[in-house]
């Protein structure tokens, strides 16, 4: 039988934590569906911020080409936007996807509320999805991550329900082993994740001003303690876009000389499917992370890698909360003191069996979870795709 051929709307060069999520969807479809997929990426980016196309009757053509449409996993539902008709990240109506004649699967949606919740966005999201849940051939799925929890509270109820939680294919990821210059096989490191987009989200007070020197100050304290206790420690920062550069440097610029130049990296960058593997083989190998971006923390926990959230967006600590993680994840604002998260650092350095057990455990639960919704989604798509009936 010949593989399915899925036409996946996603985000492939935004950053590299979207192509570990797609490494490990493509890896759990593969290993539980009864028949294979041949997945062509589409990059979103090319609709929305790019402008390169748009979804009009040749996107249509394309789709009805294809066996199967995958769109996700991104957040879909922005509940503060309102430059859409439809409410949400896509200018694409409950028309285009009825014009569609394969299935389409919304796929591990998340839900973004950083920047609030408009009644304009709500309105139209509600009319977008009262429409398109009713269609057939289309079946949604949230991420676990709280996205669930914030539909039932702006949107209501009954749209959270009609949408199945999922496990984030990022908790699956497998990223080849690479050589690492400057580290040595065996090297002991902690690695590092700061996210440099949403500054006026991430590193602003309530009145607006600048808290990132302050945030650095807390970050580079924390650090010079972890390396000064251990002799054999190396920090390395690990960049998932050029955003991130800026949180680093920040940091940088705040620790002490020495230890800057003789015990801290910062990896490369390389964005795509031809990046993300490299950067992501540090979460696996690292002795202990520490990450404010999503895909950094989901991995590391699937990887069983001593991981400890540090939370400037709502589905970091959602996602730490949902997998019962609650503890592992330190928020910060400009009244947060870090030194709790440093002493859980220090201490799994120390003493790791524990923590690595546990989220062998967690990601051995969430496999099993996303196994049965793969089992589910197998004998819907045999009902609608074309001659696996």
């Amino acid at each position: 039988m010949r593989p399915l051929s899925v036409l996946h709307l996603a985000s492939f060069v935004g950053n590299l934590g979207d192509n570990a999520m797609h490494d490990g969807e493509y890896r759990t479809r593969a290993a539980d569906l009864p028949f294979a997929l041949d997945h062509r990426p589409i990059e979103v980016r090319d609709f929305i911020h790019w402008r390169r196309r748009a979804f009009d009757a040749a996107f249509v053509e394309e789709a009805n080409r294809a066996d199967l449409v995958v769109i996700g996993g991104f957040s879909l539902f922005q509940l503060w936007r309102e430059s859409t008709s439809s409410g949400t990240y896509l200018e694409a109506g409950p028309d285009l996807f009825a014009a569609i004649r394969r299935p389409i699967l919304f796929h591990g949606l998340g839900v973004d509320a950083t920047r609030g919740v408009s009644p304009v966005a709500v309105a139209r999201t509600r009319a977008f999805l009262d429409e398109v849940l009713g269609f057939d051939h289309c079946r949604f799925s949230l991420r676990n991550d709280g996205s669930s929890e914030l539909i039932r509270d702006h949107l209501g109820s009954a749209y959270a329900d009609a949408m199945q939680v999922i496990p984030d294919g990022g908790l699956f990821a497998e990223p080849s082993s690479w050589t690492h210059p400057g580290l040595p096989e065996g090297c002991r490191f902690i690695a590092v994740n700061l996210a440099g987009d949403m500054p006026d989200k991430r590193y602003a007070g309530d009145r607006g001003e600048d808290l990132t020197d302050r945030f650095a100050a807390a970050i580079a304290a924390g650090l010079e303690a972890l390396l000064r206790a251990d002799d054999a420690l190396t920090c390395v920062f690990v960049p998932h876009i050029y955003s991130d550069f800026a949180p680093i440097g920040a940091v940088l610029a705040a620790l002490d000389d020495r230890l800057r130049r003789a015990r801290v990296m910062v990896a490369g960058l390389a964005q795509g499917e031809g990046g993300w593997s490299a950067s992501f083989d540090l979460y696996r190998r690292a002795s202990a992370v520490i990450a404010m971006r999503y895909h950094a923390n989901l991995a590391s926990i699937g990887f069983g890698t001593p991981v400890f959230g540090l939370s400037t967006h709502h589905k970091i600590a959602g996602q730490f909360a949902a997998l019962g993680l609650a503890d592992r994840c330190h928020a910060w604002t400009a009244d947060s003191d870090l030194a709790p998260l440093f002493a859980d650092v220090a201490r799994d350095l120390a003493d790791p069996g524990a923590s690595v057990r546990h989220l062998a455990a967690v990601r051995a639960r969430e496999r099993q979870v996303l196994k049965r919704h793969h089992d589910d989604l197998a004998g819907w798509l045999a009902a609608r795709v074309e001659g696996h009936a």
